[in-house]
């Protein structure tokens, strides 16, 4: 089974398995380039849509931006802007109030983007209650929590954050969360922000309580970016390039089974330490300036 958290990659995987290139019924998609970043909107608007990507309706949008170590103070700022914009845009209706979550686990790099994004956005809903006069009042009220992970609290993240919900009474939750790639070249190179909702640990397979507006009773926009690969998608693109495809899927599958045993591995890059820094500050930044511009 190959693991993925992005719309667009369901999306390549559903064309390629039926050699398609039409339109998928139930699916939009809009494209555009912008400053070196290339935009997807994948907008799911059919459960017909839904059941063929296996995702919830709703829109999906996918920034895919340059290598890290190619990026500038400059095209972090840019990159920024983008997130902001695209952010703005499915936010709708600038909201009074704002409750960011950073899913993940801060003692794993890989898995620390959450954590390490609330560290750095604009928090304001103390501020706008015990020192009002020091801002303006029609300041969107922003407050933020880093709930951990199930092995080392013991509660799921859905319930804390549910708990949290019901006290504090946002319009929205944000909620960031590194995510898994199909393709490895879109390992640290691509975000995707979506109004459906999130599933943490679905692409690594061990898929938790959702975060959904079903779930929490507001709207929760997702942000993510892919932060590891699946070994089983290494392998299958290695045995792809060797063998030029002339062996069965079914055949396929099982010598990628045979090679990887099975097991469950994850892989990430070994600059990861840096990269998760750099990534977090650019999607904080995004978000700061689609709350606060």
């Amino acid at each position: 089974m190959i693991r993925t958290d992005l719309a667009i990659e369901n999306r390549e995987i559903y064309n390629k398995a039926r050699r398609l290139e039409d339109k998928i019924p139930g699916v939009d998609v809009e494209e555009e380039e912008k400053n070196n970043i290339k935009i997807t909107r994948v907008i799911i608007n059919a459960e017909e849509g839904a059941e063929a990507l296996n995702k919830p309706v709703g829109k999906y949008v996918t920034l895919e931006i340059p290598d890290n170590d190619q990026l500038t103070t400059e095209h972090e700022h840019n990159i920024s802007l983008n997130i902001g914009r695209e952010l703005k845009a499915i936010l709708d209706n600038k909201p009074k109030s704002i409750l960011v979550v950073g899913l993940g686990n801060e003692k794993i790099t890989a898995d620390s983007l959450g954590p390490n994004v609330v560290d750095n956005l604009d928090i304001t809903r103390h501020i706008l209650q015990f020192a009002p006069e020091e801002i303006d009042p029609n300041t969107t009220s922003v407050c933020a929590i880093s709930p951990g992970v199930l092995g080392t609290t013991g509660i799921e993240s859905s319930e804390i954050i549910k708990g949290i919900v019901e006290k504090v009474k946002p319009d929205v939750v944000i909620a960031i969360d590194a995510l898994a790639a199909r393709r490895i070249e879109r390992i640290n190179t691509t975000v995707q922000i979506s109004n459906a909702g999130i599933h943490p640990g679905s692409g690594v397979g061990n898929r938790r309580k959702g975060l959904t507006k079903e779930e929490l009773g507001v709207p929760v926009i997702a942000i993510g970016i892919p932060t590891v690969v699946d070994a089983t998608t290494i392998t299958n693109d290695i045995v792809d390039r060797l063998l030029q495809d002339n062996i069965s899927e079914d055949d396929k599958s099982k010598l990628i089974t045979e090679l990887t045993k099975d097991n469950n591995y994850v892989v990430t890059p070994k600059d990861i330490d840096d990269v998760i820094i750099s990534l977090s500050n650019i999607v904080a930044e995004g978000i700061n300036t689609a709350i606060f511009d």
